[in-house]
């Protein structure tokens, strides 16, 4: 108990350790997580609104003197949830005027947390890896209900890996359809300075979530490595029909098998199988990968993709500024290029849309921090608000209510 006990002083002291800025009025409408320059500490930025006005409110809130990971939290109506892969506690924070505040915690059995999905307002499903134990690929799954912080069920699922050369497990997708609990994953093997290296094959387990037997797997060749790691990106959505859109990343940021295509497929609602008549092939239509999947209503969808020609390997991936944003026709497939500033940076939730605007949090070539607009109707670029000048790196934007 002791240790449990001193393991949440410190995170909440340290990871979060908010300081009381200057107390000002402001009801925020987003969140914003800063990266800064000067080593200085990460940081959220809560203002009212997007849009150019220099008449908007906006507080800053110091976090971490840690550069790393401090993109890894959950936000759900103004609540914060950290699911960190370094320790194996679920943290609950709210903001109170200009701090944010520890409200409580949770005790888990494991680290490693790559996925989660909402079943509704207060209930989560996470999936994190377990300890390999004789080459069993094995994905411990939490059901918490967020309100009471308690864990509602857990178990562990081994699923059967695809070869001596490829078994550890990346798990990137969850999905919850009434009673079938629905896993994407594939296998990854290590392999020198890029760590690893994804198999190519991905899977679809089918599961009964009542009883957490396997009903069936569907294999997919066509592309590899699902999802990701979505508690920092988005890789996934549900439309106004309930249907399941997903993205594969098989490119050199998180796949690393760069011979098969970044794609988009869908799981229709009420179906355990995925559309195999489905399929965008993203690669094919712009010559590189993609990292991200944004849905923005009436049936289109926004990617991040890179740019082959611009950065020489994984070690000058995500500081070149490269990254451009697409605009997705699910229906017809057709992929149109939105004129914002090249972006830099891998793994970032920054993209919103009211289905009037697409906002998107951008660092530019010119060290102009900013949020872009794109108006779906006309598709005029026009500016949002600018970030503070100690911006270095903006990974996040979250819409609060």
């Amino acid at each position: 108990m002791r240790r449990v006990v001193l393991l949440l002083y410190f995170i909440s002291i340290f990871l979060f350790s908010c300081q009381q800025p200057t107390e000002r009025n402001v009801d925020p409408n987003f969140v914003l997580c800063l990266f800064n320059k000067d080593e200085s500490p990460t940081s959220f930025l809560l203002v009212e609104s997007l849009d150019e006005d220099k008449s908007s409110t906006a507080v800053q809130i110091p976090l971490s003197t840690s550069r790393i990971r401090e993109r890894e939290y959950i936000q759900k109506h103004g609540f914060f949830y950290r699911l960190s892969n370094r320790n194996n506690v679920f943290t609950k924070y709210q903001i109170q005027g200009s701090s944010l505040v520890l409200v409580d915690s949770l005790q888990l059995n494991n680290s490693n947390f790559e996925t989660f999905s909402w079943i509704d307002d207060e209930h989560l499903v996470a999936v994190s890896r377990e300890d390999v134990q004789e080459k069993k690929s094995q994905a411990r799954v939490y059901q918490i209900d967020v309100k009471s912080m308690k864990i509602v069920r857990q178990d562990t699922i081994i699923l059967p890996y695809a070869t001596d050369e490829f078994w550890a497990l990346h798990v990137g997708l969850v999905h919850v359809d009434k009673d079938d609990l629905w896993l994407a994953y594939s296998f990854f093997k290590s392999k020198g300075k890029y760590g690893h290296t994804t198999s190519d094959t991905t899977y679809y387990a089918t599961l009964d979530y009542r009883s957490f037997q396997l009903k069936n797997i569907q294999k997919e060749t066509r592309s590899t490595y699902p999802g990701g790691f979505n508690i920092i990106q988005s890789y996934s959505f549900e439309d106004e029909k309930g249907d399941y859109y997903f993205m594969t990343n098989p490119g050199i940021a998180l796949g690393n098998n760069i011979k098969l295509p970044t794609a988009i497929f869908r799981k229709m609602k009420g179906q355990s199988l995925v559309d195999e008549a489905f399929m965008i092939d993203i690669s094919a239509a712009v010559g590189n990968h993609a990292y991200g999947l944004w849905y923005v209503g009436e049936g289109k969808a926004i990617i991040r993709n890179e740019q082959k020609e611009l950065y020489t390997d994984f070690s000058n991936h995500h500081s070149v500024y490269q990254f451009e944003y697409r605009l997705v026709d699910l229906a017809s497939g057709k992929i149109e290029k939105i004129p914002f500033p090249l972006d830099k940076g891998t793994q970032k939730e920054n993209v919103w849309s009211d289905k009037k605007y697409i906002y998107a949090a951008i660092d530019d070539a010119n060290d102009d921090h900013r949020v872009w607009k794109y108006n779906l109707q006309t598709k005029e670029v026009t500016k949002g608000i600018k970030l503070p000048s100690s911006t270095n790196y903006t990974v996040r934007l979250d819409y609060l209510k």
